[in-house]
């Protein structure tokens, strides 16, 4: 039986091992709308104390008149006047700017808050401080409950340490670390609350990831465990409101998996149904209406206009297509049909989740290829929820690797290596940068349809663009000057003329990124055997002539 000190022990190793890597390879900068907007929002809560969004806080108040950044803000106001049915009057009023609710949901703001007063206390500028480690954190926590939810579901440590680099190193997530883009604090909340659910179910008290600070009996931990899973999924909604779409799915599996838990049952409906009154309550107070989450003029996320080009598009197109940007994807299937057999229903769960993704953004209006392709972004955007499903499912070849053939096991092998290298570039090179080499050197704004094009254009898909970038080293030879007041002038955030879009290197060489990845190396070891680790360091002491 595990202690808790080891517990506690493992959990942290696992979050840092995972953080550190994500801090590596982060560049500190967000993306140009959606991110920017998010740290807008950030700004006016830290400095306003306000959920609105100000135009006097300092990012817009010491900005250029041309700058994007009020542009955004502009924007911002013209869809809230919309949203609130005061277009026609605003425009009378000379189109003046006032704090408005902006559409960006409030949540992944408000957990950037402390970011944002740390950085004040330490005197760096926020606008690096946030980016640079709010993602990384949440992308870290979601590869702490992948270790855990596989731990629960595979009881192989070793299973769960791969999964977990599996999600990290060999899918589409890393480049999310360089943004503020919603969709990474949407994914872990949905498998934290599935999570949760797994472990009210099925409770072990000695399992590793069970550490608790409260003593209470196991009866009264399943009911606290389904509470959680319910309101991290009630949650999710406030991440982004296309969780919506993954309710239903969770409710049949937690009426059939929980038939004999009743009150498991209804402690997990109460918490949901409660954190969902809450969040229509939010949208009542902004924008007048339960069921309004504040698009309105944007792409809408909850008002549905029937296309199917996304469909093949999220799986194969070679811009956004699912097996281009997640290799291992390719043996889902096999996977899914061993997980049937030992799990019914976190199969049924699972298919669920990554079907009902598919289906819903796979048939948004493709008038507009933005709508379905998640626009400017690295991968498939809109499928980043359904990462950690995926992989769980994978759990399920490696389970079975004792009797499995030397076929299965290199070809796994073979896939993480391919999604390790594909995904690469996109780590490397900024998605601002990649955007600009397509316009400067490629020539795609002669397209009018130019995501259309990134799409399903193998010549134009990131992944090529960014290879491309690499072998010209392009991001070498941009200096911001040149591009201060031109339409570009917002890669001035970037790390040009640093070749490689990772902070910690650019700004502080080699050495501490060699340094962190020991300290890495010392932790999957820990991980993996702790045994490996004491060893080590008692083979280290006898040479150097220290005793303990």
């Amino acid at each position: 039986m595990h202690n808790t000190a080891t517990n506690k022990g493992l959990i942290f190793s696992v979050f840092f091992f995972f953080l550190i890597i994500n801090l590596i390879s982060s560049g500190g900068h967000t993306d140009m709308w959606d991110g920017m907007v998010t740290f807008l929002l950030v700004e006016s809560m830290a400095t306003k104390q306000s959920a609105k969004l100000h135009p006097d806080i300092p990012t817009i108040s010491n900005s250029e008149p041309g700058d994007s950044v009020r542009t955004m803000i502009h924007y911002e106001v013209q869809n809230h006047m919309i949203v609130i049915g005061k277009y026609a009057d605003w425009i009378q009023q000379s189109m003046a700017l006032e704090p408005i609710y902006s559409s960006r949901s409030l949540l992944l703001p408000a957990m950037s808050v402390p970011f944002y007063y740390a950085a004040l206390a330490v005197s760096l500028p926020p606008i690096l401080v946030i980016p640079l480690f709010v993602n990384s954190f949440i992308i870290a926590l979601t590869s702490l409950v992948i270790f855990c939810f596989s731990l629960e579901i595979y009881n192989s440590r070793k299973i769960a340490f791969i999964l977990s680099l599996i999600f990290t190193g060999c899918s589409f997530i890393l480049p999310y670390n360089t943004s503020l883009f919603p969709q990474p604090l949407q994914m872990l909340l949905i498998i934290s609350a599935a999570f949760f659910i797994i472990k009210s179910l099925h409770f072990r008290s000695s399992f590793i990831c069970n550490y608790t600070k409260f003593k209470i009996d196991n009866n009264k931990k399943a009911l606290y465990f389904a509470s959680l899973g319910g309101l991290f999924l009630g949650l999710s909604v406030f991440a982004h409101p296309t969780s919506v779409i993954v309710i239903p799915g969770f409710v049949v599996y937690g009426i059939f998996s929980m038939r004999h838990n009743k009150k498991g049952l209804i402690s997990f409906l109460l918490t949901l149904s409660i954190a969902l009154f809450f969040m229509g309550l939010v949208n009542y107070l902004r924008f007048g209406s339960f069921t309004e989450f504040g698009y309105g003029s944007y792409f809408g996320t909850l008002s549905y206009n029937a296309g199917w080009t996304g469909l093949p598009g999220l799986l194969a197109s070679p811009g956004k297509g699912l097996i281009f940007y997640f290799h291992p994807m390719i043996l889902l299937p096999l996977a899914l049909k061993y997980m049937y057999r030992e799990n019914r229903w976190l199969f049924f769960l699972i298919v669920y989740i990554i079907s009902i993704h598919w289906l819903y953004f796979g048939t948004l209006d493709d008038s507009e290829s933005r709508f379905w392709t998640g626009a400017i972004a690295w991968g498939p955007r809109y499928f980043v929820p359904v990462l950690p499903f995926i992989t769980l499912a994978l759990g399920s070849l490696l389970a079975r690797f004792k009797q499995s053939r030397l076929l299965l096991k290199a070809s796994l092998l073979i896939l993480c290596v391919a999604g390790f290298i594909v995904n690469l570039p996109g780590i490397l090179v900024w998605s601002e940068y990649g955007t600009i080499y397509a316009w400067d050197k490629e020539r795609l704004n002669r397209f009018p349809d130019s995501l259309d094009v990134i799409a399903w254009n193998p010549n134009y898909s990131p992944i090529i663009l960014h290879a491309k970038v690499l072998m010209d080293d392009y991001v070498h030879k941009i200096y911001a000057e040149q591009y201060r007041n031109t339409q570009w002038h917002y890669i001035t955030y970037g790390l040009a003329p640093c070749s490689y879009d990772l902070y910690i290197f650019c700004k502080f060489g080699i050495i501490p990124v060699i340094a962190l990845l020991s300290v890495n190396a010392l932790l999957g070891l820990q991980i993996i055997n702790k045994s490996i680790v004491t060893k080590s360091l008692r083979a280290l002491r006898s040479y150097t002539g220290f005793r303990t």
